[in-house]
């Protein structure tokens, strides 16, 4: 995240806090493995809040190398599987859920790839500007092309999702990632990752209506149950 370790520890907070409230108000196995991303977040936030620390005290190598490669984890492994995973997870519609898998098996093989760059590449991340920059020994060729692929699994599945709202995720997460290109250039995986991370709160906020309408179709089929036997 942008800014400093303060900030990257206050928004880890925040959304651990939110990550909480959702766990615990989702009532379905589906909708439970979509409330944890929040607490995902969290901690790629914590990570970089702790990279800070080490990146401003010029200490510490080895803590480095470590947190560098846990904060880029997530940014390549996690995400580009655990979005189309759980969005998958959430469909009811057969042919929706086909779609989600083929999304999985993109984001797995952009996750393999992503991965041996991190393995083969050195990766090295600094501070500029207020933002933590990581940067590999290599330039990629036809990046449009590798962020378009990205992106399917990470954002295409929340807007293919058939499940009501969802897409606001994938739509928020589509327009912040071109904002952080457009205006932040360079700092790409740190700040996109910030934005995503205020997609929490939309997580929260699926999880509590589709709580409370269940909770209305339980009440309803008990109103017509003693509307029968009375």
């Amino acid at each position: 995240m942008c800014f400093s370790a303060g900030a990257s520890f206050s928004a880890s907070a925040v959304i651990l806090l939110i990550g909480v409230i959702a766990v615990t108000e989702a009532k379905t196995k589906p909708f439970r493995y979509f409330a944890v991303i929040p607490l995902l977040f969290a901690m790629q936030q914590g990570i970089e809040g702790l990279l800070w620390l080490v990146l401003e005290s010029g200490r510490y190598e080895g803590w480095k190398h470590i947190l560098t490669h846990s904060f880029l984890l997530f940014a390549y492994v996690v995400w580009p599987i655990y979005i189309p995973l759980s969005m998958r997870m959430l469909e009811t519609s057969k042919k929706r859920r086909k779609l989600q898998g083929y999304l999985l098996v993109t984001g797995i093989i952009v996750s393999a790839g992503l991965v041996y760059t991190m393995i083969f590449q050195n990766v090295q991340a600094m501070i500029s500007d207020y933002h933590i920059d990581y940067t590999f020994d290599f330039q990629m060729g036809y990046t449009w092309i590798t962020n378009g692929i990205y992106l399917l699994p990470t954002v295409g599945s929340m807007l293919f999702s058939s499940v009501k709202r969802v897409w606001i995720m994938g739509v928020f997460n589509l327009l912040a990632y071109l904002f952080t290109k457009f205006f932040f250039f360079g700092y790409v995986v740190s700040i996109w990752c910030f934005f995503g991370a205020l997609i929490s709160t939309i997580v929260l906020w699926i999880i509590m209506i589709e709580r409370r309408k269940a909770e209305s179709s339980v009440r309803v089929k008990m109103e017509d149950n003693n509307q029968a036997t009375g």
